[in-house]
């Protein structure tokens, strides 16, 4: 595991919590789950390419 990747931080009272923790060892409260497909963040023409270039691949993948 990388050292980025190691320490999450509570998103209620702040505190340092060990990467893969599910609930805040200081205030109680229950973490937000990360989701690896989370488009948030992501601008329309960075979404819009992302579909583009699926389509693609997916359109290359049935034309073989």
């Amino acid at each position: 595991m990388t050292e980025a990747n190691s320490h999450i931080t509570c998103p209620h009272c702040g505190t340092e919590l060990p990467a893969g923790s599910t609930v805040c060892t200081n205030c109680g409260k229950p973490l937000p789950e990360r989701k690896w497909y989370s488009l948030k963040g992501l601008n329309a023409a960075e979404i819009f390419l992302l579909i583009l270039g699926s389509l693609m691949l997916l359109i290359g993948l049935v034309a073989v």
